[in-house]
């Protein structure tokens, strides 16, 4: 996998970079490639350096006629596990009921996810602390995450998703007690990719509490 560093993209990288990011999966044209490649790292590369770039990827299969080629994918960058995951947690639905409060830490971690590890577990655990910390806030119920010892600080997340697991809104509760429990796994791993200088977070270790998180975090966007 590459990594997005403007100072070293040209056309052939950032093609392969929108390769990775599924932009490929519909047919795009020269000029769908070109207007892309601007909008994401405002470069303006020659037509012939980019036409070159797109006829040169192993990774694309080229359609119709001179003048009129479209470029689609042959094989996919990312497994379907992966693709299935990255459906649901860059939903249109959910990241519209995030809304314009997440639009920061959705944006990193659409950029970092299953490209690194220790970022992608560090943003997933900000935006669970940050979407509880908002409902509490929203339906007056801060004073439930203050710590207790008077130190004016809010208390730990774990304890933040178990006072999400009892306090009720409208008498549903803010997040399933199964959910609760199933995403407290998002939390070590936040902690291991944020505090320990000697470990680092493995994306086969995230994948498999996808599922829950995204529960988690569908159940917190209904009360935002």
């Amino acid at each position: 996998m590459l990594k997005e560093n403007n100072e070293n993209i040209n056309a052939a990288s950032s093609i392969e970079l929108l390769w990775e990011e599924g932009f490929f999966k519909d047919a795009r044209t020269l000029k769908d490639v070109a207007k892309r490649i601007t909008e994401k790292w405002g470069y303006n590369f020659a037509s012939s350096d980019t036409s070159k770039a797109l006829a040169g990827a192993k990774f694309l299969i080229c359609t119709g006629s001179r003048r009129f080629f479209k470029y689609i994918q042959k094989i996919s960058s990312k497994s379907k596990k992966v693709e299935s995951i990255e459906e649901q947690l860059f939903s249109e639905d959910l990241v519209n009921k995030l809304g314009n409060a997440f639009k920061i830490e959705v944006n990193d971690l659409h950029i970092n996810f299953n490209k690194s590890s220790n970022c992608t577990a560090f943003t997933l655990r900000k935006i669970l602390e940050k979407s509880i910390h908002i409902v509490f806030a929203k339906n007056n119920l801060s004073s439930k995450l203050d710590d207790k010892s008077g130190s004016g600080r809010i208390i730990g997340l774990e304890a933040m998703v178990d006072a999400a697991a009892r306090e009720q809104i409208n008498g549903i509760k803010i997040l399933q007690p199964q959910t609760a429990q199933n995403i407290k796994g998002i939390k070590f791993l936040g902690d291991v990719a944020a505090h320990n200088p000697l470990t680092n977070v493995d994306m086969e270790t995230i994948l498999p509490q996808m599922p829950f998180i995204i529960e988690a975090y569908k159940e917190l966007a209904e009360r935002l």
